[in-house]
């Protein structure tokens, strides 16, 4: 049974990831954690699509979702503070030395042992003006990273006295929902193939989402996500679902980008208030929405010209 087999691997992953949290819940582990449970999740909602009410693997799967919500939980604000400490280390980077190049570590979230001290003290500054209005901003972003830091080191301690109890629970829903998957063997024809399930997840989404805006732009990347994870359920061979994986996670990421700046943006003004600092993310999370608007706009048309040229094929074959 495929579904079994997915379910199995990614199950087995999210376990080793949680395990990892209940002994030290560092940025890698946090990251695999939450990503484990996303593509659980949307691997259990492509086994119940169309399930009817009361079927044993409609429950069990359910109740393994519950959990997995509980993980997320635990995992994704922790995870999300890695990532703004690192978009706050970024942008000092380039505020203070933008002719610096920056290393290919530049995307990986900051760890315990990076942060904001490399950058006390500015290296490109024309007047004495300019170097007192960097050094104030460099030393709010340092007061910021600290803020953050700390929120981090509170969350991740409660994510880590609450990981074992996790791995528990992990383990029975799984058994449960294994046992309804073998005793169901009349399973129904299966499904069509990934990158075409995945489609037509996403044309769902966007009938759903006809007009994007600020306010549901996030919600609309959270869907995108879900129908990428079920493209990436099919094998390496799989050259369609491979394509429209990969488109939907050139959208996932850019609108990912904008909303990890808002977020950035809401924790410095509850951190500092409306200082310069404030006004710098403020400008890069406008311009990232931008640049997220223009990317979901262009993909969007791709995935759902895609999506009518196969439903056209799909009639021509019938």
């Amino acid at each position: 049974m495929q579904d079994l087999e997915n379910l199995r691997r990614l199950a087995v992953r999210l376990r080793e990831n949680l395990t990892k949290c209940a002994d030290d819940p560092d940025v890698d582990a946090v990251h695999d954690t939450r990503t484990g449970t996303r593509r659980l999740q949307a691997t259990l909602e492509d086994v119940v699509r169309e399930l009817p009410d009361g079927d044993l693997v409609l429950g069990a799967a359910t109740a393994l979702m519950r959990q997995l919500k509980k993980i997320r939980h635990a995992a994704g604000p922790v995870r999300d503070l890695d990532v703004h400490r690192k978009l706050l280390e970024k942008l000092m980077a380039r505020a203070l030395n933008p002719e610096a190049r920056h290393g290919e570590g530049d995307d990986k979230p900051a760890g315990e042992g990076r942060g904001l001290r490399a950058l006390n003290a500015p290296r490109v500054l024309e007047t004495e003006e300019a170097q007192r209005g960097a050094m104030g901003i460099s030393l709010q972003a340092q007061d910021l990273d600290a803020w953050l830091k700390r929120r981090r080191s509170h969350l991740a301690e409660g994510l880590q006295s609450e990981a074992k109890g996790m791995v528990t629970k992990l383990n029975g829903r799984l058994t449960k929902l294994e046992e309804a998957l073998i005793v169901r063997r009349a399973r129904r024809t299966r499904k069509k193939p990934p990158g075409v399930v995945a489609l037509d997840a996403f044309a769902r989404l966007a009938t759903e989402m006809q007009l994007l805006d600020a306010g549901n732009l996030h919600d609309f990347r959270k869907g995108a996500k879900k129908a990428r994870y079920v493209a990436e359920l099919a094998a390496h061979g799989d050259a369609h679902a491979r394509l429209v994986g990969e488109t939907l996670k050139k959208l996932q990421d850019e609108i990912g980008d904008w909303h990890d700046w808002l977020v950035l943006e809401e924790e410095a003004h509850a951190a500092l208030g409306d200082k310069a600092l404030f006004a710098l993310i403020e400008s890069e999370r406008e311009r990232h929405f931008v640049a997220a608007m223009k990317t979901a706009a262009k993909l969007r048309g791709r995935l759902m010209g895609e999506w009518l040229a196969v439903k056209q094929r799909s009639a021509k074959r019938a």
